[in-house]
């Protein structure tokens, strides 16, 4: 853990959050390396407290829950015209380790910790999230490389290969920008792939987002180009989101229209050597 006093700023796609308190904060070190110079502009205020207040849940609206058969991992409740956030601890089942108040624009937080580690997961990651509703962004499960001229994203379910094919990149000379999440965000009529703080440390990146492969083992390297709504549904099903109000998801569907109406999508079957990295560059080259 890094003290950083009672205050810094820290980009996370190029949107800068100033994160303040009374009382000392404890960052964790994936963190350091996306913190910026203080005099930077903040876009989104982060305050946070140490101790949980008394909150009546039964006097709030359930909106959503992120839980599986073993663990819930955070609720959120409809709350002063914004959100309340509950999120437990993922090491001691059932007891509460956060409760959070972001506002309607997304811009505000109020974080009330157990002790002074405000970004402690699974905060960061929602923090992150609902960053990008505040502009226009989205945040993906998927990893990226860059070659030095394109960017190009591979996303799939579990076990498809992320990591394979990113170790793949790496070692024929790419940049690999993150191998598990991302944000895609527009920026002057173009999109680019940003890496976020993970639980290693790692420094900032930017690409620019070329093309997109939705990958799976397979016996033969073989890519078929997807368009229209089919791409957009496909690449969609890899976007972290909450889904509980319509404007979300709306908000997702003219993201992702504008997206892969511009992005080149391909559904990308590939044999794990560094085969799959010449098969790409002629299957570009052939369109």
């Amino acid at each position: 853990m890094n003290q950083f006093g009672f205050e810094f700023k820290i980009a996370i796609a190029e949107v800068v959050l100033h994160v303040f308190s009374k009382k000392t904060i404890e960052l964790e070190a994936g963190y350091v390396p996306f913190l910026v110079d203080s005099s930077a502009t903040a876009e989104i205020e982060v305050e946070c407290f140490q101790g949980l207040p008394e909150v009546d849940f039964e006097a709030l609206k359930l909106l959503f829950e992120a839980k599986n058969d073993e663990q819930r991992f955070y609720t959120i409740y409809e709350a002063s015209g914004g959100y309340c956030f509950v999120l437990f601890d993922q090491n001691q089942k059932g007891i509460i380790q956060q409760i959070a108040y972001l506002n309607a624009s997304f811009d505000y937080w109020k974080i009330y910790s157990r002790n002074a580690m405000a970004l402690k997961y699974p905060m960061g990651p929602i923090i992150m999230h609902y960053l990008t509703l505040f502009t226009d962004a989205v945040l993906m499960h998927a990893s990226c490389a860059f070659d030095g001229k394109k960017g190009r994203m591979f996303s799939g379910f579990s076990g498809a290969g992320k990591s394979t094919i990113s170790m793949i990149w790496a070692n024929a000379g790419s940049q690999i920008i993150n191998d598990d999440r991302l944000v895609i965000r527009k920026m002057n009529g173009q999109f680019f792939v940003y890496n976020t703080p993970m639980y290693y440390v790692d420094i900032s990146k930017k690409a620019p987002l070329n093309a997109i492969y939705l990958i799976s083992h397979f016996p033969e390297n073989k890519a078929k180009k997807l368009s229209g709504a089919l791409a957009v549904s496909k690449v969609m099903a890899f976007c972290i989101q909450n889904n509980f109000d319509k404007s979300f998801i709306n908000k997702r569907l003219e993201f992702f229209s504008d997206l892969c109406s511009v992005t080149p999508i391909y559904e990308l079957g590939f044999v794990p050597d560094e085969s799959v990295v010449s098969y790409i560059a002629e299957n570009e080259k052939q369109g």
